[in-house]
């Protein structure tokens, strides 16, 4: 296997490994191949061509453009940043200055790890993707990538540093102040100290909590469905009780009746073995995903470590991170866990795709809620107690929320008068009592708070976040008023950072009084604007 050397040429440009093409090939095959077995077996079946043949007309574009890739794709490092050259027809150059590399994530899956190889994402602050993907390298090769990286990002903090001495007058004079060329984060910090180990037995907890195996337990069901296992299954039964007809003359009363209660016994058995398989499945996803799960104060910030199939290292550096929420579930409250996530600037804020993506990683999968506070000053250094004095909403605001539960509660009851009659009648009754009772759980955990040059902001009655943010972290304050806000006197405000995601638990308040609201934008909007932004 090709390796690179241990400090890399600046002039010199360096290949993927030749690997590169089976892995990116794999990687497309995964995506295509199910279009390409549908055409095949379409064509098949008009008789057209066989199915082979159009697997394998089809699979040399992919050899193509795997080939072309590797062969067209180089990177090179220059004095402050790093050159990636990929194409053949429409060429590519980026450059990408190592000051501005947040992250170099490592995916590790089985056949990586017996080949000696690494797939690498690169991540900068400048897209909702990884500014770019090499795919594959040796594993001597990520260490020479991670070096030079290291060494240009300690080059330009000098650079700054310097710049900062020459300007120190200029900078007095000014409001602004300078920003540090290191992270005080880490300052006076243990390099290489574990701050977070998930042993089997919290990983096993965490997933008798989370329950993901309904997501395979219902995708096995769509698979099921289409290839007509349950109409084989409701053939079998009848045809096998198709004997009782005659057995039963005479007693159809009592057969009725035992036949009711086998159902009803027969479906009891099936839910708690349902639930049952469901967690089982939760549990071995969490253990193969999760396994010796890390989290580490490495020189770049905090890396987590996990995965026993596919083994990853995501980096999220403490300088980028612009809000940090603390997830709780029923579940989780009632077993005293917790769970923290984070979100960095730029970035997908997907974070899922294989969880490499720390840009709304859970940092912290559960975390046991007595260390909470300890987390919280690894993360957020100036944080002093996360004990917070919440302050509630507009009193208006049970009004508004409940006559929206109610009308969805009524909503949702039309139906059954149609079907139960005067039934109908209790199921709504039901559910208007637990529209009123929602509404008023949901209002009593709204709360905000400023605290430590930071806003905090919690919602959630059975699912609780609470989001804290930075007043260096504030990009946008904003006050939204609807017709009906003006008309009861209440605004919205939204506190905007640059990892916001569309999905995130943002700073976003509802139903605060509308003097409330404008002096929180004034202030923050003042606060934001005294102190300097830091990516």
């Amino acid at each position: 296997m090709p390796s690179e050397p241990a400090t890399p040429s600046r002039a010199v440009e360096h290949r993927l490994h030749p690997l590169s093409i089976g892995f990116s090939l794999g990687s497309q095959l995964r995506r295509a191949i199910f279009p390409l077995i549908v055409g095949g077996a379409s064509a098949n079946f008009l008789g057209v061509v066989e199915m082979r043949s159009v697997l394998l007309i089809g699979l040399i574009p992919f050899v193509v453009g795997s080939v072309v890739r590797y062969l067209t794709f180089r990177y090179r490092y220059e004095e402050a940043e790093l050159v990636i050259r990929s194409g053949l027809l429409f060429r590519r150059e980026r450059h990408v200055p190592y000051a501005r590399i947040q992250n170099l994530d490592a995916v590790q899956g089985v056949f990586h790890r017996v080949l000696g190889v690494v797939e690498v994402k690169l991540q900068t602050g400048g897209g909702q993707e990884p500014e770019a993907t090499l795919t594959v390298l040796p594993l001597p090769a990520l260490e020479a990538l991670r070096q030079r990286v290291r060494e240009g990002k300690r080059e330009a903090a000098e650079e700054g540093t310097a710049a900062a001495e020459a300007t120190a007058a200029d900078a007095a004079a000014t409001a602004m102040p300078a920003e540090p060329p290191a992270d005080p984060a880490l300052a006076g910090s243990e390099e290489g100290r574990t701050l977070l180990h998930l042993p089997a037995r919290e990983l096993l907890l965490h997933g008798l909590l989370q329950n993901r195996g309904m997501v395979l337990i219902a995708a096995a069901f769509g698979l099921a469905w289409e290839l007509g296992l349950f109409e084989r299954a409701s053939d079998w039964i009848a045809g096998e009780q198709s004997w009782i007809g005659p057995a039963v003359e005479g007693a159809a009363s009592d057969v009725v009746a035992a036949g009711i209660l086998v159902t009803v016994v027969a479906i009891t058995a099936l839910v708690v073995a349902f639930v049952i398989f469901a967690r089982m499945l939760s549990v071995a996803w969490t253990l193969v995903r999760l396994h010796d799960y890390r989290v580490v104060r490495s020189e770049e910030g905090l890396r987590a470590t996990f995965g026993m199939l596919t083994q990853v290292a995501a980096t999220i550096p403490l300088r980028r991170v612009q809000t940090v929420t603390i997830h709780e579930g029923p579940l989780q409250r009632w077993a005293g866990r917790v769970a923290v996530g984070v979100q960095t600037a730029g970035g997908s804020q997907a974070g899922q795709s294989g969880n490499a993506d720390p840009h709304r990683h859970r940092l912290a999968p559960i975390l046991r809620r007595d260390r909470l506070r300890e987390f919280l000053r690894e993360v957020i250094p100036e944080l002093d107690v996360p004990e917070v004095g919440w302050e509630p909403v507009s009193p208006l605001a049970f009004r508004r929320v409940v006559r929206g539960t109610c009308f969805l509660a009524t909503l949702a009851s039309v139906p059954l008068y149609f079907t139960l009659g005067a039934w109908g009648v209790a199921f709504h009754a039901a559910f208007l009592a637990w529209a009123v009772f929602y509404a008023r759980r949901y209002v009593e955990c709204l709360g905000w708070a400023l605290k430590d040059d930071m806003v905090w902001f919690r919602s959630g009655w059975l699912w609780r976040r609470t989001t804290i943010a930075r007043y260096t972290r504030i990009q946008v304050v904003a006050l939204r008023t609807t017709p009906i806000d003006r008309w009861r006197g209440m605004a919205r405000l939204l506190v905007d950072t640059a990892g916001a995601g569309a999905a995130a638990h943002k700073v976003d308040i509802p139903y605060l009084p509308l003097d409330t609201a404008r002096e929180l934008r004034t202030h923050l909007a003042a606060e934001a604007a005294r102190t300097a932004f830091r990516w």
